[in-house]
């Protein structure tokens, strides 16, 4: 049985991904430069490092509680190759595309297609779309790439996007579409345990990884 308080939240994530599909149109529709077969090809290899670096590099790493997750080596390596590939990239479309790639090949790594396409339309419609509309406002130069000051921009919007990144698990993953997949009753007091531990963590590595991103940009296009 669901407890009332958890299921009063769930039209508002439904309106939430509706909302976001719409979102995703608009903001498609908007992105004046296409991708072409240079960045299907990073997006396609970006993405399955994106998993790779999340499911096997990242959950390789123990840390005990106390630490994790604060420090969470899945979601800092997995925001770190993310920003990278989004930071080359630089169009409109990315940010979803890329997040596609991750989560089919994160099934792959996990053999198991379990909960799809919930967890497509999360990744997608949660950091894919943040990055495009991130992409979208910057018209293209993402962290700071061509901007003087590329440092303050990068570190900006990588402590921003980090922010955001931060709500996803908490609320979407463990609050949602987890319960969905495997059956169980979301805590509300470990939606706020998992949000304020997220927060500062993905700030930080947000701010890092935008650096890091943009001077990869520079070197690689």
């Amino acid at each position: 049985m669901v407890k009332p308080e958890v299921e009063a939240l769930i039209p508002l994530f439904v309106i939430y991904f509706v909302v976001a599909a719409v979102l995703a149109f608009f903001v498609m529709r908007k992105g004046k430069t296409k991708l072409n077969a240079i960045d299907w090809a990073i997006i396609g290899v970006g993405g399955a490092l994106i998993a790779i670096a999340d499911h096997v590099v990242g959950d390789a790493i123990f840390l005990p509680s106390g630490i994790y997750p604060i420090v969470n080596p899945p979601v800092w390596f997995r925001i770190f190759v993310f920003f990278i590939v989004a930071a080359v990239v630089r169009k409109v479309g990315v940010g979803m595309a890329s997040m596609a790639v991750y989560d089919i090949v994160s099934d792959l790594i996990h053999f198991s297609f379990a909960g799809e396409p919930l967890w497509i339309i999360e990744d997608v419609l949660t950091y894919g779309l943040m990055i495009d509309i991130a992409v979208l406002l910057t018209k293209g130069k993402l962290f700071g790439i061509g901007v003087k000051s590329f440092a303050l921009f990068a570190i900006a919007e990588g402590m921003i996007l980090g922010f955001l990144f931060s709500f996803v698990h908490p609320f979407f993953t463990y609050g949602f579409i987890a319960p969905i997949v495997f059956g169980f009753v979301p805590n509300h007091e470990r939606v706020t345990y998992l949000l304020l531990t997220y927060i500062p963590g993905d700030v930080f590595i947000g701010a890092v990884s935008a650096i890091v991103a943009n001077r990869v940009a520079k070197v690689i296009r």
